[in-house]
């Protein structure tokens, strides 16, 4: 496997004020979870006051998923901020 292509998992929480603010941010990332590039996925499980994201990748370039992860978070900032004004 060339080294530019890589499996991976990856898990990332991140913690809200409560509940209702977690689910919100859920709620707005859900529509974007569609049309990923082939080989990568992406779960959302909300956790009380947390939401973990889970990104899992095969025989996809590192860059890909890089850019990837940033676009979500980059939402999920978004969202946070749109919230709380």
């Amino acid at each position: 496997m060339p080294l530019s292509q890589l499996e991976v998992e990856v898990e990332i929480e991140i913690p809200f004020h409560d509940r209702a603010e977690a689910k919100s941010v859920m709620n707005a990332l859900i529509p974007d979870n569609v049309d990923f590039p082939k080989g990568l996925s992406m779960k959302l499980f909300s956790r009380g006051s947390t939401i973990a994201v889970e990104l899992t990748g095969k025989n996809i370039a590192t860059a890909t998923i890089l850019s990837t992860l940033d676009e979500v978070l980059n939402h999920i900032s978004l969202a946070k901020k749109v919230m709380t004004g």
